[in-house]
């Protein structure tokens, strides 16, 4: 089966890291995999060549579309000659489904009977409206209307976006859940991790620590970390906060302003962006998701493959990921979440890694990548079926 991705850019993302385990995952099942990236942005490039993918950057940017680079995506796509094309979030779904229109045109001009399905991808819970931008506001609005008739089906990573999205004008019964799959095979537990930080950190053995992935967004909501961590280093105060992700270290003022409002200055340690997470991640006591705003958040799923058990904030379909391993909290609230990281700390060594191996067994039998592929899989052939394609 070949497949024609198209992403708006190749950043470090959720979405981006779901297509890199994807193509490596289905390199034994004789999957290729041509990846087109609507802009310049390349920081997971090489990753996905590595793992099989032909790359290719159309340079698209912000603005106006350049018709004439639609031309061309449309004619990369007839070379390629796909039996599937999968966009991935707004941007793509609606430059990509110009796209194949142009090239489905193309074929019938060149009197080339070749036949091919249209998949959309949703990564995000809420809609998006024009106070959080306009353009994606517009992108999600042309794609309400045109998702009767322009995908075939339409992928969301998770039942609260296929709830938010069907709401909005999004056509129901082009519809589906494929929840993210997680790379079992990297993320593992490793019994070294934990005192190989606490060594780089300077921290003593009897330190827990409680780690925090994500860029500094708005939608991460540090700052309700950030009061939940002030309250609960109160009450135990051999917590320390690892803090991981792009920009999230000295040079961010207003991250560093809030930790030493609070009194966190000598026990929250910012990491910045790390391309180790792997490694990282098997170190935690427990994850903390603090975040406003999620579809099923990557970071959780590789830290319950790593056995750490998560505190989390219930948003998106994150409560259904972590199920009874860990503990949900209602978001936007610092003291539920300061009182569930209390809970989860003040649990013995033992209780804390039977909830890590829970976890880990939970991610391998219902969220692993291999579920993931076969899930992706099996629909592409049934939509190929329906548009009566054997090879």
């Amino acid at each position: 089966m070949k497949i024609v991705h198209i992403i708006s850019g190749l950043g470090v993302g959720g979405a981006e890291t779901l297509l890199l385990n994807l193509v490596s995952e289905s390199r034994t099942a004789g999957g290729t995999h041509v990846v087109i990236s609507l802009s310049g942005i390349d920081k997971m490039a090489d990753r996905l060549r590595a793992a099989g993918a032909e790359v290719r950057f159309l340079g698209m940017r912000s603005g106006v579309p350049n018709p004439l680079l639609l031309i061309r995506l449309a004619r990369w796509i007839v070379e390629a000659r796909p039996d599937v094309v999968q966009t991935w979030m707004y941007h793509a779904d609606i430059f990509g489904g110009v796209a194949v229109l142009l090239a489905r045109l193309m074929f019938r001009l060149s009197r080339q009977r070749h036949r091919f399905v249209l998949v959309w991808g949703i990564h995000r819970t809420e809609v998006p409206t024009a106070k959080v931008g306009r353009v994606l506001n517009t992108l999600a609005r042309m794609g309400a209307a045109t998702s009767n008739r322009l995908p075939d089906s339409v992928i969301c990573c998770a039942n609260a976006s296929f709830r938010t999205h069907v709401e909005y004008g999004y056509e129901r019964t082009k519809m589906r859940v494929i929840h993210n799959g997680f790379d079992v095979r990297k993320f593992v537990p490793d019994a070294t991790a934990r005192t190989a930080l606490l060594n780089e950190l300077g921290l003593p053995p009897g330190s827990i620590l409680i780690g925090i992935v994500g860029r500094s967004n708005p939608a991460k909501d540090y700052d309700n970390f950030l009061r939940a961590a002030a309250m609960l280093h109160q009450r135990v105060p051999e917590c320390h906060f690892v803090m991981v992700g792009k920009d999230v270290d000295t040079n961010n003022k207003t991250l560093t302003r809030t930790m030493n409002e609070l009194g966190l200055s000598g026990v929250c340690h910012l990491l910045g962006a790390r391309n180790d997470l792997h490694r990282i991640m098997p170190a935690f006591d427990m994850l903390c998701l603090s975040s406003r705003t999620e579809g099923l958040p990557t970071v959780v799923g590789e830290a319950m493959a790593c056995s750490v058990p998560c505190v989390v904030t219930d948003v998106g379909d994150t409560g259904q990921l972590v199920g009874d391993t860990g503990l949900v909290v209602p978001p936007r609230d610092p003291v539920s979440l300061s009182d569930a990281l209390e809970q989860m700390a003040t649990l013995s060594l033992e209780q804390r890694k039977t909830l890590g191996r829970l976890a880990r067994e939970r991610i391998v039998e219902s969220f692993s990548i291999t579920v993931c592929w076969q899930q992706y899989r099996d629909m592409y052939a049934t939509l190929l079926r329906a548009k009566g394609v054997t090879r």
